[in-house]
C-alpha cells in the first residue's frame, strides 16, 4: 500500500504543481520568492493493483473504499513553494528532484506570458502530458495540465487547473 500511495501521491504532486522540466530558461515574467499554489485535479481511470489476498473480505472492501476516496475523483490542494532564481533558471522551479531526473519536455511556446510544453516521464511511473501556464501578471499565474499514466497495467488520467499567487520576496522556512 505504501508504494502505491507514494506513486499516486507523487503523480498528483507532480501534476498539481504544474511541473515542467525545461531545456531552456523559462521566459515567464514572474517574481521570485514565496508563492501559494492552489490546484484542482480530477483523477480518473483505475488505481494500480494492490495485493489484497491476505485481507478479509471486510478489510478488502474497507481498503478499496478508502483508496478510492483518497485518490480517485476531484481534489483541491494548496501548497506554498519557494521559487528561487536558481530553480527558475534550471526550469525545475515547480517539481521534485526525482521528477527532474526522469522527465523530458518539448516546449512549443515560451514567452513572458505563456509557457506550453508536452511532458514525457520514464522510470517507475511513466506518464505523458501537456502543461499550459499563463502569467497574468508578475505576481499571478494560472495553468492547466492533462496527464496519463499506466502502472501495473492500469491506466490513470489526471486533469487539473492551477492558480498561483506571489506572497512575499522572503520565503522564510519554506523551501
Amino acid at each position: 500500500m505504501n508504494s502505491t500511495s507514494r506513486s499516486v501521491s507523487a503523480v498528483l504532486l507532480f501534476v498539481s504543481a504544474g511541473a515542467v522540466v525545461l531545456a531552456q530558461k523559462p521566459a515567464l515574467n514572474v517574481k521570485m520568492g514565496l508563492w501559494e499554489l492552489t490546484s484542482m485535479t480530477q483523477v480518473g481511470g483505475q488505481m494500480p493493483a494492490i495485493d489484497t489476498s491476505k485481507m478479509t473480505p471486510e478489510q478488502k472492501a474497507q481498503f478499496e473504499a478508502a483508496m478510492k476516496s483518497a485518490v480517485m475523483g476531484a481534489h483541491t490542494n494548496v501548497v506554498k513553494s519557494c521559487i528561487t532564481h536558481e530553480k527558475f533558471d534550471k526550469g525545475n522551479f515547480m517539481m521534485t528532484d526525482k521528477d527532474a531526473e526522469t522527465c523530458k519536455q518539448t516546449v512549443s511556446t515560451n514567452t513572458s506570458t505563456l509557457l506550453d510544453a508536452a511532458v514525457t516521464c520514464t522510470g517507475e511511473r511513466p506518464r505523458t502530458g501537456q502543461v499550459h501556464i499563463e502569467a497574468l501578471s508578475s505576481t499571478t499565474f494560472k495553468g492547466t495540465m492533462k496527464f496519463a499514466m499506466t502502472e501495473k497495467g492500469r491506466a490513470m488520467t489526471v486533469d487539473g487547473t492551477m492558480m498561483a499567487k506571489w506572497l512575499a520576496a522572503d520565503c522564510g522556512a519554506v523551501k
